[in-house]
């Protein structure tokens, strides 16, 4: 029997991921992951990439916050390198 958490989540993933898609924006999920991003889009135009850690409940603990501070603190400009191997 499948994780209904687990389903729950790629659900809710899945909808930011289309509806990224829907606005024109490169948009994919990082199934199954572990790592503190679910979701990546990117804005083409705006030059602009958002990395998101996607949660189905509203409130969010001070200790699970604490979690992902590093990921929090990513704000700020990068050199953004492509490549294909």
């Amino acid at each position: 029997m499948p994780n209904k958490n687990y389903q729950k989540g790629a659900r809710k993933e899945r909808q930011i991921v289309n509806e990224a898609r829907a606005k024109g924006l490169l948009a994919w999920r990082s199934a199954g992951s572990k790592t503190p991003c679910d979701v990546t889009i990117v804005d083409v135009q705006n030059k602009e990439i958002r990395l998101i850690q996607s949660k189905n409940k509203k409130y969010i603990s001070p200790k699970e916050k604490r979690g992902y501070e590093e990921f929090l603190a990513l704000g700020g400009t990068y050199k953004v390198e492509t490549e294909i191997k």
